[in-house]
């Protein structure tokens, strides 16, 4: 949200204050994602958790890559994420880092369970950054891979599928505000994370290859982020209050294919594009559940 609300406002504000989604297909990638990670996720609990051996629990995890891809048929331009690549390419997540070998390994806390996933919600900044409308704090929330022990390290933790891998995949970490606000959150927990790992799966239509970034993650890098976050928030709720939610109009409005808000962006009345062209959604964090907004109906 914070990233839309920096890229334009205006698009923000439709996303995610008002919930307007795209009626259109699903996304590909995000679908192959989370299939994957759902994946690699039940093999790492099975493992590290529940004490399987690592034949058995990379085999959990594979039906639940399986089970989650569903029926699913992707375009054909997305042919390198079928779910018969996704399987291939989670054999080649196997051999590539079997759980024994893997130089990463999953963060122990006290009761001995391993930190395969960091779920938090946490207060932004209780007594200064509130809600416009309840007065309640802003709650900051997010979901990271794993946090991990690495070269001796406490590490964030972070699987990702692309579709190519280059010299600079790893620079695009670097500055990340994503793993940096995982950073703080773990922080928060009283684990002193200082790195972040980025594990890449390049899955193409002839070969499937990886990648791995590790980038620094020092305290003034948090406490940049954490002012920036405040800064930006501050803005939004006057924007809020002020009922006018700014608009790019440069790079933003073209790119990646375009903004698809593009048209109830350029009408004098936006309301009947939005209403006709797109659904509404409101995605719940916490529950990590999305229900569907019904149209009020309409009197005759």
């Amino acid at each position: 949200m914070r990233s839309a609300f920096v890229e334009c406002p205006q698009k923000a504000y439709w996303q995610y204050f008002q919930h307007y989604k795209g009626g259109g297909e699903i996304s590909t990638d995000l679908h192959a994602g989370k299939a994957f990670a759902s994946g690699l996720e039940t093999a790492r609990r099975a493992y590290y958790d529940d004490n399987k051996p690592e034949d058995e629990s990379f085999a959990i995890g594979l039906d639940v890559l399986y089970k989650e891809y569903g029926d699913f048929v992707p375009p054909p331009h997305k042919a390198n994420k079928s779910l018969d690549r996704l399987l291939q390419a989670f054999i080649y997540y196997r051999k590539a880092f079997p759980f024994a070998r893997d130089p990463v390994q999953p963060y122990r806390k006290k009761d001995g369970s391993s930190m395969v996933e960091l779920s938090f919600a946490l207060p932004i900044e209780p007594e200064l950054l509130l809600h416009p409308e309840t007065g309640e704090p802003l709650i900051y929330t997010g979901r990271a891979d794993m946090i991990a022990t690495y070269a001796g390290a406490l590490s964030v933790y972070d699987d990702k599928t692309t579709s190519q891998l280059g010299p600079k995949w790893g620079n695009q970490w670097n500055r990340r505000a994503q793993f940096t606000g995982y950073t703080w959150a773990a922080r928060a927990y009283n684990i002193p994370v200082t790195q972040v790992i980025v594990r890449g799966i390049a899955i193409l239509k002839t070969e499937i290859n990886h990648a791995q970034a590790i980038t620094s993650r020092l305290p003034h890098h948090v406490d940049e982020w954490h002012y920036q976050l405040i800064r930006d928030l501050t803005r939004a709720i006057d924007c809020w209050k002020n009922n006018y939610f700014d608009v790019n109009l440069a790079d933003a409005c073209g790119a990646y294919g375009g903004c698809m808000f593009q048209q109830p962006c350029m009408a004098v009345e936006p309301d009947p594009w939005l209403e006709t062209n797109f659904i509404r959604k409101i995605w719940n964090p916490l529950a990590r559940t999305e229900e569907t907004i019904l149209p009020e109906p309409k009197n005759d």
